[in-house]
């Protein structure tokens, strides 16, 4: 029964993460969303992983905080504090990504007046905050029950600051190379780029994270337990 359930919540995961990824590609392929487009929905799926995070973080450290009243009173006041201070905490950290999107949005002369009224551009942003809080729905009990929840609540964390870094990344060698403001072809491959560099990101974030934490933050990756320890020697 148990490997069954793993099993099932692994193959729910990844198509959760496959689906979060197409949304860009589709905007790209279907919508013709420009690179600062992808930018934005690149941004809002960053904040809406941060808020994930906090909220883990504010349950983790307000656990013994129990409001008195009827079952749904107190699921209700619970929940209503843990997204006030995931939203808090969210909006302090996501200053530092804030910053980096207001400097690629300048560096391609983006006008907010054409972005403000395209319908699809904030569906694809609404759709990337509803997978992030839907996995987090679905995660949330299984993650504070781990007895390496805090480990797991920083790992993520980490996690999702060092996608946002590589997207920053590839965004500057990119804009180096094809030079989009120019427009024409580069600026599409230029898309593609980024498109295909944030896919790949999110990929090793959510399907492999023991590989991208041993690489950038190894003080996070996941040690076997003792007891899995003495079974592996014993074979």
């Amino acid at each position: 029964m148990a490997p069954t359930t793993e099993s099932t919540m692994a193959w729910r995961h990844a198509g959760s993460v496959i689906a979060r990824t197409l949304v860009p590609i589709a905007g790209v392929l279907f919508l013709h969303w420009s690179a600062a487009n992808l930018l934005i929905v690149y941004f809002a799926d960053t904040l809406a992983a941060f808020f994930a995070v906090s909220v883990l973080a504010a349950g983790r450290l307000s656990a013994g905080e129990a409001p008195v009243g009827p079952a749904w009173y107190q699921r209700f006041v619970t929940g209503a504090r843990l997204a006030t201070y995931g939203a808090m905490v969210t909006l302090i950290v996501g200053l530092v990504p804030f910053g980096f999107l207001a400097f690629m949005l300048l560096l391609q002369d983006f006008v907010w007046q054409f972005a403000l009224p395209d319908r699809d551009l904030w569906i694809g942003v609404a759709a990337q905050f509803c997978a992030a809080v839907t996995l987090l729905l679905r995660e949330y009990r299984h993650i504070e029950a781990a007895s390496d929840a805090d480990r797991i609540i920083r790992a993520r964390f980490g996690l999702v600051f060092m996608r946002w870094v590589i997207v920053c990344m590839v965004f500057f060698a990119a804009a180096e190379l094809f030079e989009p403001q120019n427009g024409g072809i580069l600026a599409d491959i230029f898309g593609f780029v980024l498109v295909l560099a944030y896919a790949v990101a999110t990929i090793l974030m959510e399907l492999q994270p023991q590989r991208l934490l041993a690489a950038f933050a190894p003080d996070l990756v996941q040690r076997p337990s003792a007891g899995e320890g003495k079974r592996s020697g014993s074979r």
